[in-house]
């Protein structure tokens, strides 16, 4: 959800178009070179309902099972060109997050109010 809701690449890797083509109504030339929007891909309403709202929760079914089906964020890409780093980065982003969680009590002070994320 952290990498749905804040893109780090929100335009993802260039791409160039191999053939004309037709897309919904737009000729796009061969040559043309096309950008993703991967940021406005992960907070299309259609999609995720609430988009600007952070709710891990929404990747897991009734009993609190994880779904990966339910993850339809692209923040690392897709297919053929999908990011080289994607297994070393959620490696460390479930490493750093371990070793805080197990090394720290992390508390909020009664006296804050929650952040609007």
């Amino acid at each position: 959800e952290a990498m749905r809701i804040d893109t780090l690449v929100p335009s993802g890797i260039a791409h160039v178009a191999q053939q004309d083509t037709t897309l919904r109504g737009y000729d796009i030339p061969k040559g043309t070179i096309l950008m993703l929007g991967l940021d406005a891909m992960h907070n299309q309403r259609d999609v995720w309902g609430d988009p600007e709202i952070f709710r891990p929760e929404r990747f897991l079914d009734s009993k609190g099972r994880l779904v990966l089906a339910k993850d339809v964020s692209v923040p690392f890409g897709a297919s053929k060109r999908l990011c080289a780093g994607e297994t070393f980065a959620r490696n460390t982003l479930f490493l750093v997050l371990a070793g805080l969680v197990q090394n720290f009590n992390l508390r909020q002070r009664p006296t804050d109010k929650k952040p609007d994320l």
